[in-house]
């Protein structure tokens, strides 16, 4: 799905209906298929998301954008480092009736019509510290850490009926893996045009994926949730100064201390000595984009994670001790069953045939924004097929000793 054309000015919007006076100073972010605005206040330094959804999250009888203030809503009231929607102001409906429509019963969410006819949700976010985890010293107790993160929301979120709303199902979500093999019978035809993409190899991936979970389904190891589903290196905001203390604290351990540290399952931040006596150094500052959230297999939270951080260009020599550290950390939180935790390989393997094959979609649609939909190409395709090699239970064996093969 193409990204939305802002046609209108951010910043009148945001003056209008969120109270913020100018002069306003917008930036564009990265985003898949939404436009995201860092929009800061030129008198006060405030800051904030200025988030303009695509058309198929807009539509006001969905209510995704309304859900997932919600669900961020229960998750900041729990402490835990995600953004807020930031309320529309009072009177804000003497804004033009031609600029946007009345806000939404929520109190936090607008819709406006583009020069195109078609109306997009719009939010304002409250913007998080921290530097994106790709531009982070990565020491795998950061990877650790993220997993534990992700452990700790579901265990928020259990006892809330997400799975009543019909706005967090999203049957039609081709992000869902759920949803991977009609997802990719669709697309194949269009695959076929594009160049650099082994067919073969994601035929093999997608009959696999139909059958292993196929099989887990029926025997009731597979757990359904609401997750983030998107835990990737842009969608995690850091604390630059801790992960690069971690860091130094692991290569003065020894590589062989670091990577039997991931395997420890403990709910604690890491504590590294910094030359003063040792300390907690937290490192994850933010969970953002929660665009993708809905339900689905809990598992996929851990394969996702897992995929995304093996993916990273530190990591494309030797992935698995990264995947055993997400993997670590979210079982010091929830444990998975052992029926998930057979699938772990095989739902990466999904992740990866839907980055590499609808982020090759989107490329050829949008060339404009191809350096951020083809990012996993680079190390993806030797990924997949590294995974591919590896049995189930060689998998599950280098995860338990903390990636080693």
């Amino acid at each position: 799905m193409a990204r939305p054309l802002v046609y209108f000015e951010a910043a009148e919007l945001v003056s209008a209906w969120w109270g913020w006076q100018g002069p306003l100073e917008v930036q564009e972010l990265a985003g898949y298929d939404d436009r995201n605005l860092k929009v800061v206040a030129a008198a006060d330094g405030r800051a904030a998301v200025f988030k303009v959804h695509n058309v198929g999250d807009s539509v006001p009888e969905g209510q995704v954008a309304e859900a997932h203030n919600a669900l961020l809503a229960v998750l900041a009231a729990q402490g835990l480092p995600v953004p807020a929607a930031l309320p529309v102001v009072d009177g804000s409906s003497t804004a033009s009736d031609d600029d946007a429509l009345q806000p939404s019963p929520d109190g936090h969410t607008i819709r406006t019509q583009g020069a195109d006819g078609k109306l997009h949700a719009c939010r304002m976010l409250t913007w998080l510290p921290g530097v994106l985890l790709v531009e982070a010293p990565k020491p795998l107790e950061l990877y650790r850490q993220l997993g534990a993160l992700l452990g700790r929301v579901q265990r928020v979120l259990q006892g809330w009926d997400w799975e009543s709303s019909g706005a967090l199902r999203r049957p039609d979500f081709e992000w869902n893996v759920q949803h991977l093999v009609p997802t990719y019978v669709r697309l194949r035809a269009d695959l076929l045009a594009l160049p650099g993409l082994d067919l073969p190899l994601l035929d093999a991936v997608v009959a696999h994926f139909a059958a292993a979970t196929s099989a887990a389904e029926a025997a009731g190891q597979l757990r359904s949730a609401l997750i983030h589903s998107d835990a990737n290196e842009r969608n995690v905001l850091v604390d630059a100064a801790a992960a690069a203390a971690a860091a130094v604290a692991e290569r003065q351990q020894g590589s062989e201390a670091a990577a039997a540290a991931t395997a420890v399952a403990s709910a604690a931040p890491v504590c590294v000595d910094d030359g003063n006596g040792r300390l907690p150094q937290p490192m994850i500052t933010g969970l953002i984009d929660w665009g993708d959230a809905c339900w689905q297999w809990l598992a996929s939270e851990v394969a996702n994670c897992a995929t995304y951080m093996m993916l990273l260009e530190c990591n494309a020599d030797d992935p698995l001790p990264a995947a055993a550290a997400v993997l670590a950390g979210f079982e010091s939180q929830l444990p998975l069953l052992p029926g998930e935790r057979a699938l772990l390989r095989t739902l990466c393997m999904a992740r990866l045939a839907q980055s590499l094959s609808l982020g090759a979609r989107a490329a050829a649609r949008d060339p404009s924004n191809a350096p951020y939909l083809l990012a996993t190409q680079r190390h993806g395709w030797a990924l997949l097929r590294r995974l591919w090699g590896m049995s189930d239970e060689q998998y599950q064996a280098a995860m338990s000793a903390g990636g080693a093969p």
